[in-house]
């Protein structure tokens, strides 16, 4: 295998650590090694930048690598499985994965999408258009997960300060439940238990999450042209 001498990112929930690494992945085509590199699509909005790798280590010694507005599943020997991309918006937060095998990712320009872990198929897109930007996505009790909504692009339009960020909770493609938490807040995630955290004047706020434990049918879809769930 090709190597490459390159300070990579590997981001963690629980921190964020750097290490030397392969930047150049082997294929196999037709017996024969093929490199791959660990890159942005060419739509890459950033192109000018540096884009860090984001490595999240999966069953079967499998890998799933971020780079810009690509994913890259890597196999047990760092063979290439498949790649996706939103092809140009970059990804805004570490994708999560549900116990079903799907990978959900957010980023600019609205992109909300689910992915085939297996496949690397891409299975719905969201669509939603606005000022909006999904900025946090949390899995939750393993087959839910969150996506916070950063409202910063309306705030500035109208002047309005006050006006809250969103959080979302959803199963597959549906949206489960909604609340509001304070502008540019973070959320945090243990067991089944939810908080924000903001800064405010100097201080760190922070405030717990009260989701439902029972929740209704769903108060809709976060792409409207599919039928997976």
């Amino acid at each position: 295998m090709a190597s490459v001498k390159a300070m990579l990112f590997v981001k963690s929930r629980t921190g964020l650590f750097t290490f030397t690494a392969l930047a150049i992945v082997a294929t196999t085509v037709c017996g024969q090694s093929k490199s791959a590199r660990l890159r942005p699509s060419d739509e890459y909005w950033d192109r000018g930048s540096r884009a860090s790798a984001h490595f999240m280590y999966l069953s079967g010694n499998r890998k799933l690598a971020t780079v810009g507005d690509t994913l890259y599943m890597l196999g047990k020997r760092s063979e290439l499985v498949w790649t996706w991309s939103t092809m140009g918006p970059p990804l805004t937060d570490i994708p999560v994965i549900d116990s079903n095998g799907i990978i959900y990712v957010i980023g600019f320009d609205l992109t909300w999408a689910a992915v085939d872990s297996a496949t690397g198929k891409e299975k719905w897109r969201g669509t939603a258009n606005g000022k909006a930007v999904y900025s946090q996505i949390e899995l939750y009790k393993g087959n839910k997960y969150l996506v916070v909504t950063d409202m910063t692009g309306y705030r500035d339009n109208v002047g309005d300060s006050s006006m809250e960020d969103k959080l979302t909770l959803c199963r597959g493609n549906s949206i489960l439940w909604e609340t509001r938490i304070p502008a540019g807040a973070r959320i945090g995630v243990a067991g089944s238990k939810v908080h924000w955290v903001v800064r405010r004047k100097g201080r760190s706020l922070r405030r717990e999450v009260r989701i439902p434990r029972r929740l209704g049918m769903p108060l809709g879809k976060i792409c409207t042209v599919a039928d997976y769930d």
